[in-house]
């Protein structure tokens, strides 16, 4: 089995690196935007964390287990550190490899996730209503859309979900390892940080205004961990800030890194 994570590379390698981390359920694919327009600036490489996308398959879907694919990555590709720029589960990952691997992080950017736990039923009736459909049955995306339609109400987050959904030999078939991912999520849903966790490095929290994920509360949970950080809110935009508003997104990450 090849144990090297997927990645698309944008941009030249006369400039600094920058790794993009997908969400739950996304892909590389979903930096796609911002990794162009990032690519003048800086040497892109958007991941494929395992279990996801065009990644391997492994039981283990810890987010330590994450950090050491990337640490892994890194060393086969000779960086030894990037900035970072990670969104939700992304963002744990990228939370995580900072504050245990600081030495290899010159900068991590974290979209809309904050280190704390959350409630893993958030999560469990999507990937619940993805695997209860019987792949066997279906004909195309357009029927799998019909038969989420009464569970998954939003059309732009069922168009989100049946990216991961391929067709193989006419049969349909989940790309990431659904299964896997929903044995996991209680785990998933936890601050991947321990007490003595600490990144003094610079560090930046963008956060949707129309999002729960990081609240005012939490602003004393980011700076326990990350001292140095700073947060700013993107007005108008929910969870997927990166999609929701890319030019302002863009920008922030911009600023930050110049």
């Amino acid at each position: 089995m090849n144990q090297t994570l997927y990645y698309e590379e944008f941009g030249s390698s006369v400039n600094p690196p920058l790794i993009c981390l997908h969400g739950l359920l996304g892909s590389s694919r979903n930096w796609r935007s911002v990794a162009k327009s990032m690519s003048e600036s800086h040497h892109v490489f958007t991941l494929d964390l395992r279990n996801h996308g065009q990644s391997f398959h492994s039981h283990d879907a810890t987010i330590e287990s994450m950090v050491e694919d990337v640490l892994l990555w890194m060393d086969l590709h000779e960086f030894k550190s990037s900035h970072f720029c990670g969104h939700s589960l992304g963002g744990k990952v990228v939370m995580k490899m900072a504050c245990v691997k600081a030495d290899r992080v010159d900068s991590a950017v974290v979209g809309d996730i904050a280190p704390r736990n959350y409630p893993e039923g958030h999560h469990v009736p999507t990937l619940e209503a993805l695997l209860s459909l019987d792949l066997k049955t279906l004909e195309s995306r357009k029927d799998a859309d019909e038969k989420l339609t009464d569970y998954i109400p939003s059309w732009a987050f069922r168009q989100f979900l049946l990216t991961n959904l391929d067709f193989v030999g006419g049969e349909g078939r989940w790309i990431p390892n659904l299964q896997v991912l929903r044995s996991s999520i209680s785990l998933l849903s936890k601050n991947p940080l321990q007490a003595a966790d600490r990144y003094d490095g610079p560090s930046l929290f963008i956060r949707g205004s129309n999002s729960g994920y990081i609240r005012t509360e939490h602003f004393d949970d980011i700076y326990q961990f990350f001292p140095n950080g700073s947060i700013q809110t993107m007005d108008g935009v929910g969870h997927d800030v990166h999609v929701e508003n890319r030019a302002l997104f863009v920008n922030m990450l911009q600023s930050f890194l110049s």
